[in-house]
């Protein structure tokens, strides 16, 4: 049926390139262009908020017309031999190609947007970790003038080690042993998107599966994330098969499938053990409730499938704790801590204010329940504009239906109260990262939200609306939200590896490069601050070509020279004014001109016996 007389599909299509044009107008008359002012971990930037608004402004307008556009242009007849063909296409064929596109999407990001620099301190903590236990150890003793080797994110106390739990880490050693640690956060991110296939498939069918896979594709945050070498990847990775065994149990699967959930879940728990808390245990409740109203006689054996798995990984887990920390129940991030007030957060990472309780909980200060619920919808607000990049944010999935929907809905609930004692929503340089593995509910809750708009459109008699309205928010992100998004991330990570690149272009092998902080300050990303501060982290064996310490004044440097007798010394000097990098040699500074940024204690640089 043709669109009715004087109903044109062209005017909203031009109106909605009109605005487009609009908003570049505003980045490039205001800001020489696409330009965030990125470096918050709580709450958002001006120009953040400004890119909000503007989504909001003149987003939703251009969402309209592609679905006023889509309404008036497509008719029913060729969008029923399109549904007809996306419906029949082969699931074989759909699962290669979304996992391929998984994993070749954040190598792209990797290499063409980041130049496989970091964006945090936290990716260098995990690379030690995953070195420490490719080697087959979980520490190793400090070494001798061990402030030398302080770094963020690491515990320095007698043992050296990674604060972080040994998920991730046991996942990336698989890549440092075989030389290729950047590719295992994109397969694992490849991995995600074919179990999100699978899921979406028994609840949807094949078609809206496909639908689902390809809104994991598009989601900055999580193919951002999984360009990194940051935990989130590895945890989305396991809740997303844990949700596939959950649903196989309770079709009625065998004792695997509940194998599979003791161990995705401990996988997760291994990982990010609050975020696997937060959205695993209502799935794992919902796992249980299927044991119950399933075929009884099979209950023990799954039960026992279960625990035959979860529980060596309990003992695992809690012994990986007592050799690293001397005690069971005392994780890494306690160690950290007590680490750091011991060494009066010197090279610490975080404030003491935000750190200063006791007990478990030392990192829950602010009770306000206000504060908490503030930060709350901060972090959905964030969430609902970086998940997709789209204006809409969540109101797609709040159209989904369905018991599934609402244990979806269950799990999102509990990784939002699980991080009210979390001080913020994550650093803000792809998406609020402490929320990042939220997008696995979120997609295919938004994917159930779309199919029950595609029902209602049909039944109005205007199905090319949905995907008018699909490729009006896919339009948003590619032409709106991403412009600033990610030439400040890309800016950032020129920033990152200015310095990196310089060391190892220009340092002489073998030699120990001294660093101060903060060792890549803003220069062409600012006024967007990125989250690397420190130095690189050494092997556990300091015996890389290039060692990295900290500057602790010309004299106490030359005294760690000493203990590395055949290498040269430099000091790493960045100009603030031009950002030019020089390598001084150590034995020409001056001792005035490089002072130590940090206050000696007594048990430092003590005296020999």
């Amino acid at each position: 049926m043709a669109p009715p007389p004087g109903r044109s599909p062209f005017p909203p299509l031009v109106l909605a390139a009109v605005l487009l044009l609009a908003h570049a107008a505003l980045w490039l008359s205001y800001f020489k262009g696409f330009r965030l002012d990125l470096g918050s971990i709580d709450l958002p930037t001006p120009r953040y908020l400004l890119l909000a608004a503007m989504m909001g402004f003149l987003g939703v307008p251009v969402v309209v017309c592609l679905a006023l556009a889509g309404g008036r242009g497509l008719r029913a007849e060729p969008l029923q031999r399109w549904r007809s063909a996306w419906r029949d296409y082969p699931d074989r064929r759909s699962l290669v190609l979304l996992g391929l596109m998984g994993v070749l999407i954040p190598l792209a990001i990797q290499s063409l947007l980041l130049g496989h620099a970091p964006l945090t301190d936290d990716e260098a903590s995990y690379q030690l970790a995953a070195r420490l236990l490719a080697s087959f150890r979980l520490w190793v003793p400090s070494p001798p003038l061990k402030l030398f080797f302080d770094n963020g994110f690491l515990v320095n106390d007698g043992k050296l080690y990674s604060q972080y739990f040994l998920g991730w880490p046991f996942l990336l050693a698989f890549g440092m042993k075989a030389g290729v640690p950047w590719l295992i956060n994109p397969l694992l991110a490849g991995a995600t998107t074919v179990a999100v296939f699978l899921v979406a498939r028994e609840w949807f069918g094949s078609a809206w599966a496909r639908v689902a896979g390809l809104l994991c594709l598009v989601s900055p945050l999580v193919m951002t994330g999984a360009a990194t070498m940051m935990s989130h990847t590895a945890v989305l990775f396991a809740l997303a098969w844990l949700l596939y065994c959950v649903q196989r149990s309770r079709a009625g699967a065998g004792a695997v499938a509940s194998a599979g959930v003791a161990f995705f879940f401990c996988l997760a728990f291994w990982t990010r053990p609050a975020t696997a808390v937060g959205l695993g245990a209502p799935l794992l409740v919902w796992w249980a409730m299927g044991l119950w109203r399933g075929e009884r006689r099979g209950v023990p054996a799954r039960v026992g499938a279960f625990l035959a798995v979860a529980v060596p990984l309990a003992a695992l887990f809690l012994a990986a704790n007592a050799a690293q920390t001397g005690s069971p129940w005392m994780t890494g991030y306690h160690a950290g801590l007590f680490y750091a007030r011991a060494n009066a957060f010197r090279f610490a990472t975080f404030a003491p204010d935000s750190a200063s309780g006791e007990g478990f909980w030392y990192f829950f200060v602010d009770r306000s329940p206000w504060l908490a619920v503030g930060r709350g919808v901060v972090a959905l607000f964030r969430l609902s504009v970086d998940g997709f990049g789209w204006p809409l944010g969540l109101a797609l999935a709040c159209l989904a239906r369905g018991p599934h929907a609402r244990w979806l809905a269950a799990s999102m609930a509990g990784l939002w109260v699980i991080h009210i004692p979390v001080a913020d929503a994550g650093i803000d340089s792809f998406g609020p990262v402490h929320y990042s593995e939220a997008m696995l509910p979120l997609v295919l809750l938004t994917t159930d939200g779309l199919r029950t708009l595609w029902r209602w459109a049909w039944a109005q008699g205007r199905p090319g609306l949905v995907p008018g309205t699909v490729a009006g928010l896919l339009l948003v992100c590619a032409a709106m939200y991403l412009p600033p998004r990610w030439t400040t991330l890309a800016l950032l990570a020129r920033d990152v590896r200015a310095p990196l690149e310089f060391v190892e272009r220009e340092a002489p092998v073998p030699s120990i490069v001294f660093t101060q902080h903060p060792i890549a300050p803003p220069c062409q990303s600012a006024p967007a601050r990125h989250f690397v501060f420190t130095r690189p982290n050494n092997g556990p064996d300091l015996d890389d070509p290039v060692l990295w310490a900290n500057h602790l004044g010309v004299e106490r440097d030359r005294e760690l020279m000493k203990r590395f007798p055949g290498r040269e010394g430099y000091l790493l000097v960045v100009s603030r004014k031009d950002c030019q990098h020089r390598l001084v040699p150590l034995d020409q500074a001056s001792p005035d001109r490089f002072p130590s940024p940090v206050k000696e204690l007594p048990s430092d640089f003590p005296p020999p016996e």
